[in-house]
């Protein structure tokens, strides 16, 4: 790790350290397990945290459904538009909702999601549940192949119009050097300012724009019109604070947001630290991972960083909106020397991006796209339109170009492609109801580079799930042929049930199959018992044999605020348990262990304690 430090950098540390120290060693509040079933739905990394932290948004201050806005019920994670449309007309002929459970009767309305929702909502007075808590602070602790890891934690609010977030970490495996480098590896905080026309947020900050081709900090639509509800979501702009652990996609500055009417003005600016390897005066590679545990990362960790200025306008009407996004940056060493970006991208030390996007939401339909404004191959454009009909279910047809010389710092394109770049394709997909309580989601994609006569590519995806309030089933069937690469298929089912009011279990079977390498795959079961009250426990064993080059997402229970996670590859076995023992009635410790037998032979052992005001 690097022992030279900014002044800038070293200062908002201190400042951060100093605050978290103030707050004591009083800890986190205890997940719902609402929440983890929502999380099980979404298989994309980007996309499931994401949805992590609007749940974790929502469990302090549940959505009142007698007030929410298109926008606020948007960021909900499983609400597709045509649902929030057709709840947005229910809500206006009853005037108020008397209960959550009246969402069952809106168009539309997919039950077993919904059940997974309803502890995040609420309608006001009339629901009768006791108030939300506004704070809560966490310290975790996590050992892995005897190095140690440390989170501490703490969001809330003043009840009024202040919020607050901080976070400071120490990756596992990291080198411990609290003279040297201070006792954290990662600080992060934000400290915003909202009333009903204006929002102001310093510290570390997270902006996504119109379908996120110029800002898409920590969203891919890739899953999320693949692995939702099959219907691309309506995103004009998302304004938030950092709290999570994760050391990239974010801006450290200010930002300001302003609402006159149905115009919107965000004008922010920044730096971000970035770790990468520096060539002359070029970025030769950018690294995203941010877990930094061996040599070779430690020595490009935070070796240059981004600078960034820009704004958004934005018109929004009651069935349409129109933006635009404009960005200035340009990169620089860690010492202040200005850096071009990778050989791959323009040769301009000051690089400058424009984007247009709009959408427009008929009774039926949805159109949406978003392009750049520039010239040649810096060029990107995305669009889609959805038709809806309660009969054949919801159909999408979406479209995509991104040429070579595209270059973005927080574009997430929509594509197949390294980078977002140099490929264009289209999608036709369509998801909806099969019988009573079955859904289903059909997905063609095809792609190719943009060099004519290249070879093009092809993605298909089958999904199949049933639900009922005992439990739930999903199937899953991918195949992806990528140019240049090995065709992979695979296969997974997974099914979850409830055994009286305190057990239940899950099972799980996946296959992989590539081209030239043969069938790998696991098997996977859990059992778990939950009194409701104050012990929450748990066992799991996976056995996996996968070939060369095939891997699989380790399935460690879940834990508060955890960070990373692993790849299980060659053949083994996991077995892993967890343990949550609601000690009072406002602390909770959480316990979990887990033993990979494999030709490494990898313990990961954790432990949190939770404390919420």
């Amino acid at each position: 790790m690097r022992t030279e430090r900014s002044g800038a950098g070293r200062g908002f540390r201190l400042l951060l350290l100093i605050g978290l120290m103030s707050l004591g060693v009083r800890v986190a509040a205890q997940e719902s397990l609402s929440s983890e079933a929502i999380l099980a739905l979404i298989e994309d990394d980007e996309t499931r945290q994401r949805a992590a932290e609007e749940l974790e948004r929502l469990e302090l201050h549940p959505l009142d459904l007698n007030t929410a806005t298109a926008d606020d019920l948007a960021r909900v994670p499983l609400l597709d538009p045509f649902f929030i449309r057709n709840f947005l007309l229910y809500r206006s002929q009853r005037e108020r909702l008397d209960s959550v459970y009246d969402l069952k009767e809106v168009q539309g309305a997919e039950l077993h999601l919904l059940s997974l929702l309803f502890p995040y909502l609420t309608v006001g007075e009339a629901d009768g549940r006791p108030v939300r808590p506004r704070r809560e602070h966490a310290v975790g602790s996590l050992y892995r192949a005897g190095s140690a890891s440390l989170l501490i934690r703490s969001v809330g609010d003043n009840g009024q119009h202040l919020d607050w977030a901080m976070v400071g970490e120490t990756d596992r495996g990291e080198p411990f050097r609290p003279l040297r480098e201070g006792v954290m590896d990662h600080l992060t905080g934000t400290l915003r300012y909202r009333d009903s026309r204006t929002e102001v947020l310093l510290g570390d900050f997270r902006l996504t724009t119109g379908r996120g081709l110029l800002m898409g900090q920590g969203r891919s639509f890739y899953s999320s019109s693949i692995y939702g509800t099959g219907i691309p979501q309506r995103v004009t702009r998302e304004l938030r604070p950092h709290r999570s652990a994760r050391e990239y996609d974010y801006l450290r500055g200010l930002a300001v947001e302003r609402r006159l009417g149905a115009v919107e003005v965000i004008l922010f600016g920044g730096y971000e630290p970035i770790d990468a390897r520096i060539e002359g005066q070029r970025l030769a590679t950018l690294y995203r991972t941010g877990l930094h545990r061996d040599a070779t990362s430690l020595r490009h960790r935070h070796t240059a960083r981004r600078e960034v200025v820009g704004g958004y306008l934005s018109y929004e009407g009651e069935s349409g909106h129109l933006g635009i996004t404009g960005l200035t940056y340009r990169h620089r060493s860690e010492d202040g020397r200005p850096l071009l970006p990778p050989l791959r991208y323009p040769d301009e030390m000051i690089l400058r991006e424009v984007s247009v996007d709009g959408c427009r939401m008929g009774e039926r339909v949805i159109a949406s796209g978003e392009v750049t404004l520039a010239p040649g191959e810096r060029r990107a454009a995305e669009g889609s339109l959805s038709y809806l009909d309660e009969m054949v279910g919801a159909l999408t047809v979406s479209g995509r170009y991104f040429g070579k010389g595209r270059y973005s710092p927080y574009g997430s394109g929509d594509g197949h492609y390294a980078s977002g770049r140099d490929e264009w394709g289209y999608r036709l997909q369509w998801s909806g109801e099969v019988a009573r309580y079955v859904s289903g989601t059909v997905v063609a994609d095809r792609f190719r580079r943009t060099d004519a006569g290249s070879p093009a590519g092809t993605m298909l995806l089958m999904r199949l799930g049933r639900s009922s309030y005992r439990g739930s089933s999903l199937l899953t069937l991918r195949w992806l042929s990528v140019p240049a690469r090995p065709r992979r298929l695979s296969l997974r089912y997974g099914t979850d049930r409830v055994h009286g009011t305190k057990w239940s279990t899950r099972g799980e079977v996946q296959l992989l199959h590539t081209e030239g390498e043969g069938l790998g795959g696991s098997v996977r079961g859990r059992i778990r018992y939950d009194d409701q009250k104050s012990l929450l426990a748990e066992g799991d064993l996976r056995l996996y044999r996968l070939r060369s080059g095939q891997m699989i997402l380790s399935g460690l229970p879940w834990m508060p605020y955890l960070y990373g996670g692993s790849m299980l590859r060659g053949k083994g076995v996991q077995l892993s348990g967890r343990v949550r023992w609601r000690i009072g009635a406002h602390v909770t410790l959480h316990g979990r262990l887990a033993l990979t037998l494999d030709d490494l032979r990898r313990p990961d052992a954790a432990l949190a304690l939770t404390y919420r005001l």
